[in-house]
């Protein structure tokens, strides 16, 4: 199974790398938050890459989802999930600070095995 895992990361990353703006990076979850308009933050200790223009220095490890959102309510979810059980994520940025204005909002992850 952990091959799999493994293969997929790195399919995803050479297929997506192009369009996704900051790199993916593996790392455990903590400080996670929620604000009033729906965004849910959440640090990491992976090694991260060049971050978007966008994000703040200061939280470089600070990634963002728009829990406002059906897709983003899934999401938090899952998040929630591998925080509980103390699983790692895999994750890809969006790029963009959509959700809070100096924090990449991701555009997916997936929970390791």
């Amino acid at each position: 199974m952990r091959r799999w895992f493994v293969l997929l990361c790195t399919l995803a990353t050479m297929t997506s790398a192009p369009v996704w703006a900051s790199d993916a990076q593996m790392g455990n979850i903590s400080h996670l938050y929620a604000t009033s308009n729906g965004a849910v933050m959440f640090y990491t200790d992976g090694a991260r890459g060049t971050p978007p223009a966008c994000q703040n220095a200061a939280v470089s490890q600070r990634y963002a989802i728009d829990a406002s959102t059906t897709g983003g309510q899934a999401q938090a979810a899952a998040l929630m999930t591998a925080y509980s059980l103390h699983k790692r994520i895999y994750i890809v940025g969006s790029g963009a600070c959509t959700i809070w204005g100096d924090t990449e909002t991701i555009a997916w992850f997936l929970v390791e095995d």
